[in-house]
Order: structure tokens, then C-alpha cells, then sequence
């Protein structure tokens, strides 16, 4: 039992250890896509193609433009992802639309973004088991998203956790009354 006890405390620190490493060659990734970002961009800020003197002044400094690692991370969502999960992704998926403008772009870019953030296995099911019309919008994806999860989750274990929270909720009306 007790060797059992150690493997499995083994195997749990190796599992922590291989996460924090995906972490962080995820942020490697994405700094090394923002160098990327920011040498495609002072590129073709320094090249307007004035023919001025003064222009030929503006063009021999370097304009340096500079992208915050952080200021627009990508939020990814898991297949693992419960229900409550999934609402605050959501949330975080509609500020990455916003800050970005995503909408702006055409609709086979916007389900390629919202692609790019999904787990391999969330992409199989948006492909094969979720039904979506190919000229549906963003939120119609997402709320065929969340009814398949919804679907896949059994009601009693739905009901149990919601009778579970009612009943660890205590109403000022029942605080300790003593007369």
C-alpha cells in the first residue's frame, strides 16, 4: 500500500513538473512571437517610401514599436473544462474579442482564432460532433459550445451540486439565534 502511496505521489510531482514546463515554453513562445511582431512592425514603420529630405531624416532613426508580452494572452480552454470553467473562459474569450477587434475580420479568420485557443480535442468535437452551420457567428459557436458541454454533463450530478450549494448557503435569517 504504502509503495502504491509513493508512486502515485511520484507520478503527481512528475505531472506538476511537465505542466509548469508546458507553461513556460508557452511563455518562451509567446515573447518569441512578440520579437517576431515587433521586427515585422519596425520594418514597415521604417519604410513609408518618402521622397523628402525631411522624410529621409524621419526614416534614418529607427522607430522601435514595442508589444507587451502580456497585453493580449490568449485564453485556452480544455476539454476537461467543467461548465463553470467554460462561462469564465467565455468572459475572458469575449475581452480577447474586444481588445483584439477581432470581429472586424472576416468570419473564416474569427473561427481560426477561436480555434487556435481550443485543445486539440475541443477541435474535434467543434469539427465533428457539434453542430454549427458553416456561416455561423462567434457567439452561435460558443453557445453550441456550451450546450454540448452541458449536454455531455449528467443532470443528477448537476442536481446534486446544485442542492449541495443551496444547502451550504446560510441566509441571515438563520444565523445563530439564541434567545
Amino acid at each position: 500500500m504504502e509503495n502504491q502511496v509513493e508512486q502515485l505521489t511520484a507520478l503527481l510531482v512528475q505531472q506538476a513538473e511537465m505542466a509548469r514546463q508546458a507553461q513556460e515554453e508557452s511563455r518562451r513562445r509567446e515573447v518569441r512571437l512578440n520579437d517576431v511582431l515587433e521586427q515585422l512592425i519596425s520594418r514597415q514603420v521604417g519604410n513609408p517610401g518618402r521622397e523628402d529630405s525631411q522624410a529621409g531624416a524621419v526614416e534614418a532613426t529607427p522607430q522601435h514599436v514595442k508589444f507587451s508580452p502580456s497585453a493580449a494572452l490568449t485564453p485556452h480552454l480544455s476539454s476537461s473544462a467543467s461548465l463553470r470553467e467554460f462561462d469564465a473562459w467565455r468572459h475572458k474569450f469575449r475581452g480577447y474579442v474586444a481588445l483584439t477587434k477581432v470581429t472586424s475580420l472576416p468570419l473564416v479568420q474569427q473561427k481560426a482564432i477561436l480555434t487556435s485557443m481550443l485543445d486539440d480535442e475541443w477541435t474535434r468535437m467543434l469539427r465533428y460532433v457539434v453542430d454549427v452551420a458553416d456561416g455561423a457567428q462567434l457567439e452561435e459557436v460558443l453557445d453550441a459550445m456550451e450546450a454540448h458541454l452541458r449536454g455531455q454533463r449528467n443532470v443528477i450530478v448537476d442536481r446534486g451540486s446544485f442542492t449541495q450549494e443551496c444547502n451550504n448557503k446560510v441566509k441571515p435569517s438563520m444565523i445563530f439565534y439564541v434567545p
